[in-house]
This record gives structure tokens, sequence and C-alpha cells, in this order.
């Protein structure tokens, strides 16, 4: 079944978005589940093989820039072990039957040989590590490094 990947928004994580809550742009709300009339919903995005339930939401008085937060987001960024500078990517996925799902890439930005790519760590080694540049016109080059058999 052919997917195609729609790109949301992408940010360096700060200090206050690993200890507390990620803030989203506001430009890119209308990318995200509506609120219908609330301020808060769990939603869900993969990252890696895994849907991670996030809380996202938005204050009910003041500044109302919505925001990934709480438990949920702490477990994310705690099991992912993420750390400040990481740049977090969101995309919407589009599914051939017409259905959707978010995905989510939590990496670091390198300098691979001149050309501006992200590395991602393996969650189940520090031994394995991928390097992917994501070209303007959709190509994707992906270079999976790791210790010799």
């Amino acid at each position: 079944m052919a997917v195609h990947s729609k790109f949301v928004f992408s940010k360096l994580l700060s200090d206050t978005d690993i200890k507390k809550r990620l803030a989203v742009p506001t430009a890119i709300q209308r990318s995200l589940p509506p609120f219908n009339g609330g301020h808060a919903l769990i939603f869900q995005f993969l990252h890696r093989t895994r849907f991670w339930p996030i809380l996202y939401s938005i204050r009910t008085k003041g500044y109302n820039k919505p925001v990934f937060s709480g438990r949920l987001w702490r477990n994310f960024v705690i099991y992912n072990n993420l750390n400040v500078g990481d740049r977090f990517t969101l995309y919407q996925v589009q599914v051939e039957d017409g259905s959707s799902y978010y995905r989510v890439e939590v990496g670091k930005e390198i300098d691979f040989f001149g050309i501006n790519a992200m590395a991602y760590g393996s969650a189940s080694t520090a031994d394995e590590h991928v390097i992917t540049h994501h070209h303007q016109e959709g190509l994707r080059l992906e270079l999976s490094l790791g210790q010799p058999n």
C-alpha cells in the first residue's frame, strides 16, 4: 500500500522541550487533530516501531500556544533518551486507503562530508546509527552504520 509523508513541523529541542513541554507552532495547528471545542486531547504518533500517546493541549486562558506535555510527553522523552539540540520532526502520513497517521523522527543534525544530514541512533543498541539526508526533490539517502559481524 502506497503512503505519502507530508512534513508538518520540525524543531531543535530546548531544555524546556525536554524537561516540561514541546511548544508546537501555532501555524501548523490545522495539520493536527482538532480540539472540537475542548482544550486538550490525546493523539498518537509513530516513532520507529511504536505508537506513542501524547497529550496535545492549549491553555484555556492567556497565552494559548499549543504544546505536547505532561507525563505522556515525558515518557516519550525519557524512553527515547532525547537531549537538548536533538531535532524533532513530525510528519502526517497519508495512506492509499485515505487514512492517515502521524510519524516522528528524532535525531542529531550533522555535517556528513559537506551534506547537512540527520543521524539517528538505534533504540536497541548504541552501536547502530542511521544517517539520513532528505533532498529537495523528495529523494532520500540513508546510510546505516554498525559494528561488523
